[in-house]
């Protein structure tokens, strides 16, 4: 039977809607895969947590290197990426390897708006699909007050006098912890300045994670509860606190200068009697 003249033109019509219908099914796909492996870590317009704030980061990078970045970053760390080292040098440790197959870090490259990276072995990058408008950045947990009972909740969890309600590790057995009535080991990171370092956004998505290579292997089925890391970060945040003013001279320079002063006005008042 003889193909009717408009054929051709629903062909191509056909097939110029499948393309962007399909870039939009791999970029929703990579948001499901983005909320499960980084939004612990990472928001999209948030501002910096535990990783870079990733808005407008499909712009920056070029999509092969971010796919890179989320399968083997030790790969960018042995090679001395220069992007690399300074996100390294930035946060103060490098991303760990979560496990993302290269199908799954494509999904993802896309849906942050980076488009289609070139296929393994192929020497030029696939067109850039359309992706869909970057997702709103979710809503902040409100910032954790410090109290005494959520420091003496955070401590015993620490050092394992209160157990984890999934039965994680304590945090003494491998981490140093410089605070008072804590002695920490000295297997991994020492911890005292890391809220310090990563803010309290960037503690808690640590905490929510815990996909460093040793640690997701002790916590993968053991994950804390928002409870335990809210009191986690309000011992963090403390011990963050004491630092910064055991570290500022004014406080006790100003009460030097002032108990001088006193003396001076007393030895005035008797020598004018």
């Amino acid at each position: 039977m003889p193909l009717s003249p408009l054929t051709p033109i629903r062909f191509i019509l056909a097939i110029m809607l499948v393309i962007p219908l399909s870039g939009t099914a791999r970029a929703d796909g990579g948001k499901e895969l983005f909320d499960k492996h980084c939004a612990s870590c990472h928001t999209i317009g948030g501002g910096d947590g535990g990783g870079p704030d990733l808005k407008g980061v499909g712009a920056k990078h070029p999509p092969e290197w971010l796919v890179k970045l989320i399968t083997d970053p030790g790969k960018l760390t042995a090679e001395k990426d220069p992007a690399q080292a300074e996100l390294v040098k930035k946060f103060g440790f490098e991303m760990p390897n979560v496990g993302v197959s290269r199908g799954d870090a494509e999904k993802i490259v896309a849906f942050l708006g980076g488009g289609a990276p070139a296929p393994a072995g192929a020497g030029k990058a696939a067109p850039a699909a359309t992706a869909p408008a970057q997702a709103e950045a979710p809503q902040q947990p409100a910032e954790v007050v410090v109290t005494k009972e959520l420091l003496a909740t955070g401590r015993d969890l620490f050092t394992g006098k209160q157990r984890f309600a999934k039965g994680g590790a304590p945090c003494v057995s491998c981490h140093r912890f410089a605070y008072p009535g804590i002695y920490g080991g000295a297997l991994a990171a020492d911890l005292t300045d890391l809220y310090g370092k990563m803010g309290e956004n960037g503690v808690r998505g640590v905490l929510k994670s815990l996909s460093f290579p040793v640690m997701k292997k002790i916590y993968a089925e053991r994950p804390l509860t928002d409870e335990e890391s809210t009191a986690l970060i309000a011992l963090f945040k403390d011990a963050a606190a004491r630092k910064h003013a055991a570290s500022d001279p004014y406080p006790a320079a100003g009460l030097g200068f002032f108990a001088l002063c006193l003396i001076a006005v007393l030895l005035f008042k008797r020598r004018t009697k």
